[in-house]
């Protein structure tokens, strides 16, 4: 019942006509969109936040661009997803989308952002990882992609391209527009290869590009030019997964080349950020061999918590913006959430919501160009797990954290404590129950 109503509810929310809103300038802001979201890259696993890390290509663009430096997601990869093509948290969709999961996460006639901007005029592709819906009728073609490739399911095989052996009915998951095929090659290179296809094709009209890697994703598997490049490191398990951050940051620099190739570079609009933060240990033999063990590979330092979990390192990921010729660098320390980019995009491709639609996020475009600061406080709010396991609510500069339902909140103030060390709860029992009752709120509001 929870999720007809659902489907009803947005299956009526509709787009208004593309008509491009106008700059001061009077011309209008339609960039071409590309959208590079790393899997379980954490806040130590780049190189403009650890000098460990090989990343040239990421660290000049960061360096070129807005440096997100509270960019929040939510803390695994289809929760992520879901926020990010919907702009609502998962929670408001029902309880298979607060984790990792091959159902039909949304009920298709849902607005997306891929959808909001086909409808704006834009041509829309992802390659990649979808991970919303694991069955070709669940696929990226009935969600406003014009054209999809990559994998439906989760993590794969690097070259056997398929998903856990122990899932039979979602196993084969390598596709191109909902019609499985067998490429030789790795993942990485293959998504690279087919995105740039994409980007230099002819077309008439601005694009929005949707690359969600599956690295740095176990498993793991590089080659030896890879593992050179990272020989300074001395455990070969985090020398493992460095190679795969500097295989990763070599296809986007091919993006980046292409867009130049093809004459785009200055009128595309770039974003990268990562679904969740790093997985610190992996037991192997999960996915299609190779698939080895690994022990402190990914690193959040100095962030508290992993993937999976609502302290900050579960959910605060590298992430920056960037528009050549438009916007100048900086970093910027505003809080934001995945589910923003569903209205600031929306803003940018010059089309604008039904008032039927709520998002959760808010639109950054006056931000990102400068022309308003970060509107006041803000509630962020997250649920992980089918049965609320871990939960989190920030407003303004606090925060309370539970990992575990039969646990008690903890309290946090990220401002004077960004490294949640202290728990505040037992001695402010007042701003703890005001943080409760509007985590109650929020609550009201899901599906589950």
């Amino acid at each position: 019942m929870m999720r007809c109503a659902v489907f009803v509810m947005w299956s009526s929310v509709l787009v208004l006509p593309a008509t491009a809103r106008l700059r001061a300038d009077d011309t209008p802001v339609r960039p071409n969109i590309l959208l590079i979201v790393a899997d379980d890259m954490g806040w130590a696993d780049v190189g403009y936040h650890n000098a460990e890390i090989r990343s040239p290509n990421l660290d000049r663009l960061c360096a070129a661009g807005i440096e997100l430096d509270q960019h929040y997601v939510q803390p695994q990869c289809t929760p992520t997803r879901v926020a990010l093509l919907t702009g609502r948290y998962p929670s408001r969709f029902g309880r298979h989308c607060t984790q990792a999961s091959n159902l039909q996460a949304i009920p298709i006639g849902t607005p997306t952002l891929a959808s909001v901007l086909k409808r704006a005029g834009y041509d829309t592709a992802l390659s990649g990882k979808w991970h919303l819906g694991s069955k070709p009728e669940w696929g990226p073609n009935h969600y406003g992609f014009n054209h999809s490739y990559g994998s439906l399911a989760g993590a794969v095989g690097m070259y056997d391209h398929r998903y856990r052996l122990t899932k039979p009915e979602y196993t084969r998951t390598w596709h191109r527009d909902e019609t499985f095929v067998d490429e030789a090659g790795h993942a990485t290179d293959l998504v690279t290869r087919e995105a740039v296809r994409w980007i230099e094709a002819r077309r008439e009209g601005p694009f929005f590009l949707y690359v969600p890697y599956h690295s740095v994703h176990v498993p793991l598997v590089e080659e030896a030019r890879w593992l050179e490049k990272n020989r300074h490191i001395a455990s070969p398990d985090r020398r493992l997964f460095a190679a795969a951050v500097s295989h990763l940051d070599d296809a986007v620099g091919r993006l980046i080349k292409s867009l130049e190739r093809s004459g785009q570079r200055d009128n595309t609009l770039i974003i990268f950020m990562s679904d969740n933060g790093g997985l610190h240990n992996h037991r192997g033999n999960v996915y299609p061999p190779p698939d080895p063990k690994l022990s402190n590979f990914s690193s959040n330092l100095p962030l508290r918590g992993q993937k999976s979990q609502t302290y900050e390192g579960g959910m605060r990921v590298p992430a920056f913006v960037l528009w050549p010729g438009h916007w100048k660098s900086r970093k910027e320390t505003a809080v934001l959430h995945a589910v923003d980019w569903m209205p600031t995009l929306a803003h940018a491709a010059g089309t604008k919501l039904d008032h039927g639609f709520k998002p959760d996020g808010r639109d950054l475009w006056p931000l990102l160009t400068g022309k308003a600061a970060a509107a006041g406080p803000r509630t962020l709010y997250w649920v992980w797990g089918k049965n609320r396991k871990r939960v989190a609510l920030r407003h303004g500069d606090w925060k309370i954290v539970r990992q575990d339902a039969q646990t008690e909140f903890e309290l946090f103030n990220l401002k004077q404590d960004p490294y949640e060390t202290t728990d505040l709860a037992p001695r402010m029992p007042e701003k703890l129950d005001e943080l409760k009752t509007l985590f109650a709120q929020e609550k009201l509001k899901d599906a589950l």
